[in-house]
C-alpha cells in the first residue's frame, strides 16, 4: 500500500513512527510465523521419520510374513515326508513284529513241539486231490494198492492223533504177545543146582528153568605175552613174532582202542567220561593226553583208508551233501571256540559216507572233495554247490523235494488252508515213494511208477505254485516257501529219467544226527585238525551204520589187519566190503 503525501514534518514523523510500529508488528508475525513453520516443518519431518520407520517396519514384518509362510510351506511339505516316512517304518516295524512273533513260534516249535515234519492231510482231502489230478477213470485196482493207502494211513494217524488226546479210562490196551525171542549169538552160561544130601528113593522129575540175563560190568584184563626164546646152534635166536598192535609198545589193545573210539563217536561218550568209568570200576586210571596220543596214531594209520574211501566215493553216479556246524579252538587266538563246518557226503550205491571238516562253507570245499566226480548231486539250496559246478557239465546239480515241502509245513501257522492244499500233494507223492521202498523196486520199476503216478501230482504244484506267484507278502513265510520252489523246482525233472535218484536228501540228514548229539557231549573240538580225526571216525562208523555192521567189532577187526594190508587188499577193509572174520573163513 502506498504511503500518503504528507506536506509538514510532524505529519511526517508520525507516519514514519506508525510505519516503523507496523514494522515491527510484521517482523514480530514474521518471527512467529518462522517459528510456527519451523515447528510444522519440524514435526511434519518427526512425522515423516516416524512413517518411514513404519513403512520400514511393515516391509520387515511383511518380509518376514512371507518368509514363514514359505517356511509353513517348507514345514508342510517335511511333515507330509515324515508321515510318508513313519508310515513305512511303522510297516516295517509292523512286519519285524510278526517276523518275530513267527521266529518265536518257529524256535518254540523247535524246542518243545515235534520235530517230525509229517503232514497227516483229510481224507476228503486226499481223495479230491487224486480225484481231480488223475480224472474220474484211471486204473482203480492198482491205485487202491498204492496212493489210496495214504487214504487209510491218514486217517489211522488221524485216529491215534485224536485218542492220543482222549481219556485214559477210554484206551483199549492190547493183549501182551509174551517175551521176546533171546538171541541165539548171545553166550549162554548154564550152573546146574542139585539138592544136598542123600536122594535114595526119589525119582528125577524134570527140571525147573529160568532165564535171565546178566551183565559184566566193563572190566580191563592185563595181559602178559611170554614169548619164549631159543639160541639155536649158529648162535641164532628164535622166537615166536610178537602180534602187531596200532600202538607199538604201548600199553593198549587194538579191541581196547576200539572201544574207546566206538563208545566216543558212536555213544557220543567223551574220553574223559570213559575214563572215569575205568577209574571207578576197575582202578585202572589213562592220561589224557595218552589217549589223545593214541587216536592220533590211529588217524595217521587210518589216513590211507579214508584216501581210498573217498576215492571210491567219488567213482559213484549219484551223491547226496550236505553240511553242519562244529565249533572248533583256533590255534592262534583268544581261545574262543569258532563254528566250522563239517561237510557230508553219501553215496547211496556203495553204501559210504564221507565226512570233512572245514573252517569254511564256501565252494571251493565242494569243488575239491568232488573234483573227480561225474554224476547227479543232490544238495539244499547253498549257493556253495551252484558256485562249486557251474562250469562243471559233469556234475548235475539236483534239489531236495524235504526241503521244498519243509518251507510249506512252516507255513501252516499263517496260512494254513493254503499251505495245506499243496501238503496233500507232497503227502500223496511220498506215499507213493514209501510203496515203491516197501516193494522194493528195481530203479526201472520206481522210473515207472514215477512217470505214471508221481508226475501228474508234480504237474499239479506246478500250476498251484503259478497261481500264488506274487500273490503273498514279500516277507510272509508262505511267499518265501513259493519263491524257494520255484527257484528249485527244475532241478527236480531228473527224477522222471533216473529212478536211482531219491526225491529228497533225508538219508543225509540222517548221518548228521550223530554230529548234533557230538556237540551237545563234546561242546567243540580242540582245534581244526581235531575236526579232521572226528570226520575220519565218522565216515568209518557212519558207513558201518549203512552196511548193518558193528562199528566195534569193525574198527577192532580193522586195527588187527591194517598193520600188513596191501594196496590191493586195503579196499576189503571199506565198511562196503568189510566181512566179519566168520565169514571170511566160510568164504576161504
Amino acid at each position: 500500500m502506498k504511503p500518503e503525501i504528507t506536506y509538514n514534518l510532524s505529519e511526517a514523523l508520525e507516519q514514519v513512527n506508525a510505519l516503523q510500529l507496523q514494522k515491527a508488528d510484521l517482523s514480530n508475525s514474521l518471527t512467529q510465523e518462522r517459528h510456527i513453520f519451523s515447528r510444522i516443518i519440524q514435526e511434519l519431518t518427526t512425522e515423516n521419520t516416524t512413517l518411514k520407520e513404519d513403512k520400514d517396519q511393515l516391509k520387515r514384518w511383511l518380509s518376514n510374513e512371507q518368509e514363514r509362510g514359505i517356511d509353513k510351506d517348507r514345514m508342510i511339505a517335511s511333515l507330509e515326508q515324515t508321515i510318508v516316512e513313519l508310515q513305512a517304518s511303522l510297516a516295517s516295524k509292523t512286519d519285524e513284529v510278526l517276523r518275530k512273533d513267527w521266529q518265536l513260534k518257529e524256535l518254540q516249535e523247535m524246542l518243545f513241539g515235534q520235530r517230525s515234519e509229517k503232514f497227516i492231510p483229510d481224507q476228503t482231502a486226499t481223495q479230491d486231490a487224486i480225484q481231480q489230478t488223475l480224472g474220474e477213470e484211471f486204473d482203480k485196482a492198482e491205485v487202491e494198492a498204492i496212493i489210496e493207502q495214504a487214504i487209510a494211513s491218514s486217517v489211522t494217524d488221524t485216529q491215534k492223533c485224536t485218542s492220543s488226546r482222549s481219556s485214559r479210562k477210554k484206551k483199549h490196551h492190547k493183549a501182551h504177545k509174551g517175551r521176546r525171542p533171546i538171541p541165539t549169538h548171545l553166550e549162554t552160561e548154564t550152573i546146574v543146582y542139585d539138592l544136598d544130601g542123600d536122594k535114595t528113593g526119589m525119582k528125577p522129575m524134570g527140571k525147573k528153568v529160568s532165564v535171565y540175563y546178566e551183565i559184566i560190568p566193563g572190566k580191563i584184563i592185563r595181559k602178559e605175552e611170554h614169548h619164549l626164546q631159543y639160541k639155536s646152534e649158529d648162535g641164532k635166536i628164535h622166537c615166536t613174532p610178537v602180534q602187531p598192535r596200532m600202538i607199538e609198545r604201548g600199553i593198549v589193545s587194538n579191541r581196547l582202542l576200539a572201544h574207546l573210539h566206538s563208545e566216543r563217536f558212536v555213544y557220543y561218550m567223551p574220553y574223559y567220561r570213559q575214563q572215569q568209568r575205568f577209574e571207578r570200576l576197575t582202578g585202572v586210571s589213562f592220561a589224557a593226553s595218552t589217549i589223545n596220543h593214541w587216536e592220533e596214531v590211529c588217524y595217521k594209520k587210518l589216513k590211507r583208508l579214508l584216501k581210498l574211501l573217498k576215492k571210491t566215493l567219488q567213482t559213484a553216479s549219484y551223491i547226496k551233501a550236505d553240511e553242519t556246524t562244529l565249533k572248533y579252538l583256533h590255534d592262534e587266538g583268544q581261545g574262543k571256540a569258532t563254528n566250522g563246518w563239517m561237510w557230508v557226503f553219501h553215496a547211496p550205491e556203495h553204501k559210504l559216507v564221507l565226512f570233512e571238516f572245514h573252517p569254511g562253507r564256501a565252494h571251493d570245499v565242494p569243488k575239491e572233495i568232488l573234483k573227480d566226480f561225474a554224476g547227479t548231486l543232490q544238495t539244499d539250496a547253498l549257493s556253495s554247490y551252484t558256485a562249486a559246478f557251474k562250469d562243471n557239465n559233469k556234475v548235475t546239480l539236483m534239489s531236495c523235494l524235504a526241503h521244498i515241502r519243509r518251507g510249506f509245513k512252516k507255513s501252516q501257522q499263517q496260512n494254513k488252508v493254503l499251505a495245506d492244499q499243496v501238503l496233500v500233494y507232497f503227502n500223496i507223492i511220498y506215499r507213493i515213494e514209501a510203496y515203491a521202498k516197501r516193494k522194493q523196486f528195481t530203479p526201472d520199476q520206481r522210473l515207472a511208477l514215477r512217470q505214471k503216478y508221481s508226475k501228474p501230482f508234480f504237474d499239479k504244484m506246478r500250476g498251484w505254485l503259478d497261481e500264488q506267484t506274487d500273490k503273498h507278502v514279500p516277507d510272509s513265510l508262505l511267499a518265501k516257501a513259493v519263491n524257494y520252489a520255484n527257484n528249485q523246482w527244475d532241478k527236480l525233472n531228473i527224477l522222471f529219467t533216473n529212478g536211482k535218484i531219491d526225491v529228497d536228501n533225508n538219508s543225509t540228514e540222517n548221518a548228521i544226527r550223530p554230529i548234533t548229539l557230538f556237540r551237545k557231549n563234546s561242546l567243540f573240538a580242540s582245534n581244526e585238525h581235531g575236526g579232521e580225526r572226528a570226520a575220519l571216525f565218522y565216515s568209518l562208523v557212519e558207513s558201518c551204520k549203512l552196511n548193518g555192521i558193528d562199528p566195534f567189532e569193525y574198527l577192532a577187526d580193522v586195527y588187527d589187519r591194517l598193520h600188513d594190508c596191501t594196496a590191493s587188499e586195503l579196499i576189503q577193509l571199506l565198511p562196503s566190503n568189510w566181512k566179519p572174520a566168520k565169514a571170511r573163513m566160510t568164504a576161504v
